[in-house]
């Protein structure tokens, strides 16, 4: 498991694991983001990672997808 934030762009991804509140977490189920679901990481920058997730478009704080832990597929 490795934390979103350091996934390559054009890596293909299965969440795991979501640490964060109970807030986040929700915010997070309702962008598409939980565990067990897929994501494409697109780009990858010091400031956001943009990641495709069920035909969306997702842009997320490094902070917040440093508390993403996901495995490559």
């Amino acid at each position: 498991m490795v934390p979103l934030s350091e996934v390559s762009s054009g890596t293909q991804v299965r969440v795991v694991k979501i640490e964060a509140s109970n807030s986040l977490k929700s915010r997070l189920e309702q962008l598409g983001l939980f565990p067990g679901s897929l994501a494409e990481v697109l780009a990858n920058s010091n400031g956001h990672v943009l990641v495709r997730v069920y035909g969306s478009i997702v842009s997320l704080s490094r902070g917040v997808a440093s508390n993403i832990l996901v495995e490559e597929l």
